[in-house]
């Protein structure tokens, strides 16, 4: 891998590419971001998509909206979890219900959150501030855009 591949892998990355299991009626994305600008911003910019969205500040609703709202897409601010090792996104991902969810780590600004961590965390796809918002939300639409066959 040449030293530009890994600039770029340590900006924005997908590590593994899923489709959504959903139709277009259902289609809804959590964004879990501390800050209310930028989770406010892409809450817009994936609405003017067609996109069911709700922007949480704090850990206590992110998990009850998991619970309740099954969103099909997290975009997870890793401040809420860098602390404890990624414990929360650990368990998420061994929630069966989660499996073909799309989850997109927000990073903080380089060094923090290193690559591998975020992938041994088991996301899927990573922006590291300040990353473009347009990024994730062409992510988040291709996610949606051809629904996968089960």
């Amino acid at each position: 891998m040449s030293s530009r591949q890994a600039d770029n892998e340590s900006d924005f990355a997908l590590w593994r590419i899923k489709r959504a299991h959903v139709g277009d009626s259902s289609r809804r994305v959590l964004i879990a971001h501390k800050d209310k600008s930028v989770g406010e911003t892409l809450a817009v910019q994936l609405r003017l998509k067609g996109l069911q969205v709700i922007h949480t500040q704090d850990l206590k609703s992110l998990r009850a909206l998991l619970t309740n709202w099954h969103p099909q897409a997290l975009l997870l601010d890793t401040s809420f979890d860098d602390e404890s090792g990624y414990v929360f996104m650990r368990t998420l991902r061994m929630d069966a219900d989660l499996t073909g969810r799309l989850l997109v780590a927000m990073s903080n600004v380089w060094p923090a959150d290193p690559v591998q961590t975020l992938k041994e965390a088991g996301f899927d796809a990573h922006c590291r501030r300040p990353c473009s918002t347009w990024r994730i939300v062409e992510l988040v639409e291709a996610f949606f855009k051809t629904p996968a066959t089960r």
